[in-house]
């Protein structure tokens, strides 16, 4: 990437860090479409754990809260960034790859930090053994279908 005189920092980027009129409410609203979904995503897994969650045990709630929150960002960050998703209000391929790569990187410091006797290794090969060939299934049929 090249940065040429008179040009701005932002066109370089593709990341509009101009924080005055339409772009405030830009960002305001992207920032409000990530925090919803993660809030959203958290209130869910209260909501369906009310009878099954370890209620004595409340780090292990925080610690699975906490997953879920980033999880929720992360849907929301591919709401928000795409303008294929039909909510967001601009497409910003390269920030919602940089912001994608950062919560997905806090999610495995997330599971990283559970205790060792509450995380099953059989669970997570498991999904990624079904999800990985359905997920690039998926993306292959994608490039078919016009929406």
């Amino acid at each position: 990437m090249c940065f040429r005189r008179g040009q701005p920092l932002t066109f370089t980027l593709g990341i509009s860090m101009n924080f005055s009129g339409r772009s405030q409410t830009k960002w305001v609203a992207l920032v409000g479409t990530i925090l919803f979904f993660a809030l959203a995503f958290v209130f869910a897994m209260l909501m369906y754990g009310l009878t099954s969650l370890p209620w004595g045990n409340w780090h292990a709630i925080i610690n699975v809260g906490l997953l879920f929150a980033v999880l929720g960002a992360f849907y929301g960050a591919i709401a928000a960034l795409d303008s294929s998703s039909g909510m967001s209000s601009s497409d910003r391929p390269m920030l919602r790859t940089i912001l994608c790569g950062a919560l997905g990187a806090a999610a495995v410091l997330l599971l990283q930090a559970w205790p060792p006797q509450t995380f099953n290794v059989i669970g997570p090969t498991i999904g990624f053994l079904i999800g990985a060939p359905l997920g690039w299934l998926g993306w292959q049929w994608a490039k078919y279908v016009d929406f």
